[in-house]
């Protein structure tokens, strides 16, 4: 779903420079790895493995909200951010976690004070991060959608 979302952003946002190139950056203090991660380390044997379910998806909204709420940050004059993954975000905050946004001052990465090259720079990195975070969170809600099912 977000690999489809990523490449018409970094076509028209990262002209002039290779994104591809550049490290991720991962949002620090996220709890999603520590709270989604199987109790029983033999998982790998078995369907059967425990996790804090809640914990692990409150850990995931934070996340989401984090993201939404740095990409909001961003001034995007085209509003190519807006017509995809704002867009993208706000459905599934709302759809799969009836939860509200926050506001987008409260993102704790600004970008505002920092040149265009910059920002861009450090928007590529974001974006990196966040489609990395996209894998766990998709396994996450597959695994959460696949028990609730049984």
């Amino acid at each position: 779903m977000w690999a489809c979302l990523w490449f018409p952003v970094q076509d028209k946002l990262f002209r002039g420079l290779n994104c591809t190139e550049q490290s991720a950056e991962l949002r620090a203090s996220t709890r999603t790895l520590s709270t989604c991660t199987p109790e029983n380390l033999l998982c790998l044997e078995s369907d059967d493995f425990a996790f804090d379910q809640d914990e692990c998806l409150q850990s995931v909204l934070e996340d989401l909200r984090y993201y939404w709420a740095i990409f909001k940050s961003y001034h995007d004059p085209e509003q190519i951010l807006e017509q995809s993954v704002l867009r993208s975000l706000e459905n599934l905050i709302q759809s799969c976690f009836s939860a509200t946004l926050l506001d987008a001052a409260q993102a704790q990465i600004s970008m505002d004070n920092e040149n265009s090259f910059e920002r861009r720079l450090k928007l590529c990195k974001v974006l990196k991060g966040f489609q990395v975070r996209t894998i766990t969170i998709n396994r996450v809600l597959n695994h959460v959608v696949s028990t609730s099912q049984k």
